[in-house]
């Protein structure tokens, strides 16, 4: 190799590295000139990663405790129904594809959530069982991406996703002297079972799609 190819050859090789994100784990080298930090995910596969993270996670609503009109009620007090020593109702998750800006690291599917049936206990006026079905929902996640002066990102880190029930079904078993009770309820179950699925996915998505390289984005 004479002097001056090599010494084109290491200022090529300068600038790629000058240009790679920080503390980029798996950003290990450049396969010769080619595009790509090797390893790296396409787009496909970084939007799959995202949809296997959460398929089937479990997130949790933990017992509550209410008056209305002069009726008091618990629901969701099931021992270990969220896991060995967890009580409350569980919520088992599933999501659609993802799609999003690479660039700007927002990505968002369509879900599904199982069945919940929540037992509400109203002491003297009984006990009966709150059902939640038909539940659709949608994920919204935010990534910090650093972009790696090629043709690719990197993801840096994660925004608390946020999981948002669009719409419902509900029906009961209950005296209908506790039907206002049922009805204060269901908005806080919904609020619980948001939270409960954004904190059951995000240890998942952390592990499986952060310090990643996305490349190359100019392909579909």
């Amino acid at each position: 190799m004479t002097k001056q190819r090599r010494c084109e050859w290491l200022a090529v090789a300068a600038a790629a590295l000058i240009a790679a994100p920080t503390l980029a784990a798996d950003l290990v080298h450049h396969h010769g000139f080619e595009t790509c930090w090797s390893p790296a995910l396409d787009k496909p596969q970084f939007l799959t990663a995202m949809r296997t993270s959460i398929d089937g996670k479990t997130g949790c609503i933990p017992p509550q405790s209410g008056n209305e009109s002069g009726v008091a009620y618990t629901v969701c007090n099931v021992a270990n129904g969220c896991g060995s020593g967890v009580p409350g109702c569980a919520v088992v998750l599933q999501a659609g594809v993802f799609s999003g800006d690479f660039v700007a690291g927002s990505f968002a599917a369509p879900g599904t959530a199982s069945n919940i049936a929540a037992p509400l206990d109203a002491g003297f006026f009984g006990s009966c069982t709150v059902n939640i079905t038909a539940i659709t929902l949608t994920y919204t996640l935010d990534y910090l991406m650093r972009v790696d002066g090629i043709d690719g990102v990197y993801t840096d880190d994660l925004q608390t996703p946020a999981v948002d029930i669009v719409s419902y079904a509900s029906n009961n078993n209950c005296n209908a002297l506790i039907g206002a009770a049922i009805a204060s309820y269901l908005p806080q179950a919904i609020v619980s079972a948001e939270t409960g699925a954004a904190s059951a996915i995000e240890p998942s998505l952390r592990a499986n799609t952060l310090e990643r390289a996305i490349c190359p984005l100019s392909v579909p």
